[in-house]
């Protein structure tokens, strides 16, 4: 059955509200027009499954239950980097699927058009893309078909993921191929080019590959034919990236590693994603700086120092956080991935997702390179002996020991360091609707060198009864058993988590003792 054909009148109505009105794009196996809703009077998306008059009655049952499935997959899916469906019309014994209109350029077309870009952009993107399949992936929903064309850049800057058309659904067996694979060769994982099921290690090669393409202007595997395509992304050694930088190429040879048990996987990706785009924050603030002061006074030069010291901090916490898919054992001895509440509570957007992990295993001795307060704060009436209250720019107070240093914020996460121990704060303002089934998650999928699992439970954690803690201890850098205990809790607007590392042999210790329990008791939210 070939296209709608349109009227003097404006176009087909479908469903008595949605008027096509144009052509937005085809494919394969479908068109996507434009239209009005003429009951809400707003424009819309609408895809048309299109079946050629060769398709057998089987194949047409299979593209009918895999376009409906689409749209139940992208409808169960809640993040700002998905299409939202408003809408399933069935006419002509088939379904069109209205979905919000997003008005932009295709990631294809984009690089095709303005070239490579650059690797800060490039990490932006990636971690949208990123945040809707961890969605996704939690849902039981891999997405299978992850490339530059399927994702969108919307005029306002926006990123979406598009096109679930041939997600794979956890436990559903409604559709069947006779051996087909469907997708790009270029951006198909290894394991699925063998016929393997994959997981979510397989969308996370796609998207390995898109950023590949994003930096380099072309897809890591291109032999011209898909047969020889494929063969490339089984067997061949990957061209390194030139464009990518130096902390975005040891991701993208992670993420295409061809093992998907050496893969590096969404929390790790996360970390450095996250690092790409300080550090190019960081550039960005001090150029402007640099620019707005034509002679500066010694004062402003202060300023201008403490913006390199930052830049220095950000490029040593990248250098440290890539490291750990770099052995082949699948974890590093000098690192542990954590998800803290905004991955506990925590955003289910993008860049607002997920919080950098801390990295408990590197040595905690306060850094010359990070920034510290301009003066010590005072003191506040009621305040044990030997602490201090850090109110922080983000809105929170804390109290901590003065033993604890200030090491900076850094994105989402403000991070004290002293006498062996860290404590990170990190906040979202995206909250996710359950802190223990997160930290139960997080447990299930920790990899950390010699983790062991001291348990997740939920708790009422003063007035705030969506809450949690995670404990665990791990291999450090040094070969130091380490203890951790991540306490994520939800406030309202806001998803949190406050997280201590200590040696496991003094965690005991009547001072990390109390400088927990301080810090837990003296926490105030954002207003």
């Amino acid at each position: 059955m070939g296209d709608v054909a349109m009227t003097e009148t404006g176009g087909r109505l479908l469903g008595g509200r949605y008027r096509l009105t144009g052509v937005l794009g085809r494919g394969g196996m479908g068109t996507v027009w434009r239209a009005e809703d003429e009951m809400l009077g707003r424009t819309v998306a609408v895809k048309e499954l299109r079946m050629h008059d060769g398709v057998d009655e089987q194949d047409r049952h299979r593209l009918v239950v895999r376009t409906l499935r689409e749209a139940k997959a992208t409808a169960r899916i809640r993040h700002t980097a998905a299409v939202t469906v408003f809408d399933v019309v069935e006419e002509d014994d088939r379904p069109w699927i209205v979905m919000e209109l997003v008005g932009g350029r295709s990631l294809a077309e984009v690089i095709k058009e303005d070239g490579p870009l650059p690797p800060v952009r490039a990490a932006e993107i990636a971690l949208e893309v990123l945040g809707v399949l961890g969605e996704a992936h939690e849902l039981g929903i891999l997405h299978r078909d992850v490339k530059p064309s399927n994702v969108l850049i919307g005029d306002d800057g926006r990123v979406v993921l598009t096109d679930f058309g041939i997600a794979s659904v956890e436990g559903d067996t409604s559709v069947t191929s006779t051996g087909m694979l469907v997708g790009a060769p270029s951006y198909i994982s290894p394991e699925r080019a063998r016929g393997q099921k994959p997981g979510p290690p397989a969308d996370l090669w796609s998207l390995g590959g898109t950023l590949y393409a994003m930096v380099e202007g072309r897809p890591p595997y291109d032999r011209g034919s898909a047969l020889a395509t494929l063969t490339a992304v089984m067997t061949e050694p990957l061209a390194p990236p030139v464009c990518a930088g130096r902390l975005l190429t040891p991701l993208i040879e992670g993420l295409l590693e061809k093992d998907p048990a050496l893969r590096v996987d969404a929390a790790a990706a996360r970390v450095v994603l996250r690092r790409v785009v300080a550090e190019g924050t960081v550039r960005a603030e001090s150029t402007t700086e640099v620019a707005a002061i034509p002679k500066p006074a010694p004062s402003r030069r202060t300023l201008l120092a403490v913006a390199a010291v930052l830049v220095v901090a950000v490029l040593v916490a990248g250098a440290l956080m890539w490291q750990p898919w770099k052995k082949k054992g699948g974890g590093s001895a000098d690192t542990a991935k954590t998800p803290a509440v905004a991955s506990g509570p925590a955003a289910s957007g993008g860049a607002a997702a997920a919080p950098a992990a801390a990295s408990p295993g590197v040595s905690t001795a306060p850094s010359a390179a990070a920034p510290t307060p301009a003066a010590p704060p005072l003191p506040t009436p009621g305040q044990p002996a030997g602490y201090r209250e850090v109110r922080s720019p983000q809105g929170f107070s804390i109290k901590v020991p003065d033993w604890l240093k200030d090491a900076g914020i850094d994105g989402a996460q403000h991070t004290f360091r002293g006498n062996g121990s860290t404590l990170i704060v990190e906040w979202t303002d995206r909250p996710k609707a359950s802190a223990l089934k997160e930290w139960q998650a997080s447990d299930r999928n920790a990899k950390f060198p010699g983790y062991k699992s001291l348990g997740t439970q939920g708790l009422t954690y003063r007035s705030w009864t969506n809450a949690a803690d995670w404990e665990w201890t791990f291999d450090g850098q040094s070969g130091t058993r380490q203890h951790s205990l991540d306490r994520g809790f939800v406030t309202g607007k806001y998803g949190y988590a406050i997280y201590w590392t200590t040696p496991d042999a003094t965690w005991s210790a009547a001072d990390p003792v109390q400088a927990r329990q301080v810090s837990f008791d003296s926490f105030q939210p954002a207003g």
